[in-house]
């Protein structure tokens, strides 16, 4: 199972209701997040899973971006797989990256502490806009092995923990394609 992700040009609020439709008629759900910095920090996307392989989840979301292109500009385009899918997956696509989010509960007036805290790991802070922001999302990435991710998680969690701070959902996931890293310039560095 792969979930695909098709990253939009910013939408006008006269065009919502027309692109919800689309959502709908394509079988997808729409996010629009929101980076805590960054040089595009609002990135409306469309969602949604396929089965099958990666080389035919490419197609699928290539065709897809090819359609949605016709009236919302598709900015980006990733495919990501759950590590635990991931792990037993015959693919023979390596991963470009790996990422962990963490569903943080936190009030926005101690946001900037804890970004000051997560910016130690190579955490940087997003939220999803149609969630409200009683919740924001920490993001790791990681070029190299998984090891070292699952490393600096283990630390940033328990440097949450100290603060009282909690990651309630996490998310651990390949991804095995993205058509445009530069839309995570200056929010998402990577870790030297």
């Amino acid at each position: 199972m792969h979930e695909i992700h098709l990253t939009t040009a910013n939408i006008a609020s006269a065009e919502w209701p027309a692109f919800e439709q689309f959502a709908t008629d394509v079988g997808a759900k729409i996010l629009v997040i929101e980076l805590a910095r960054g040089n595009y920090p609002l990135q409306p996307m469309l969602t949604l899973a396929h089965d099958g392989d990666v080389d035919a989840a490419l197609v699928f979301a290539h065709g897809l971006a090819q359609q949605c292109s016709k009236h919302y500009p598709v900015v980006r385009c990733k495919i990501e797989q759950a590590l635990v899918v991931a792990d037993t997956d015959a693919s023979t696509r390596p991963p470009l990256y790996f990422e962990w989010h963490g569903r943080v509960p936190i009030a926005p007036s101690t946001r900037p502490q804890l970004s000051e805290l997560s910016q130690r790991f190579g955490g940087h802070l997003s939220n999803n806009v149609q969630r409200g922001s009683d919740n924001c999302f920490v993001t790791l990435r990681e070029t190299g092995a998984f090891a070292a991710l699952a490393a600096r998680v283990d630390a940033l969690c328990a440097a949450l923990s100290l603060q009282g701070w909690a990651p309630g959902k996490q998310q651990w996931e390949r991804v095995v394609y993205d058509s445009n890293l530069s839309l995570d310039t200056g929010w998402l560095e990577s870790v030297q």
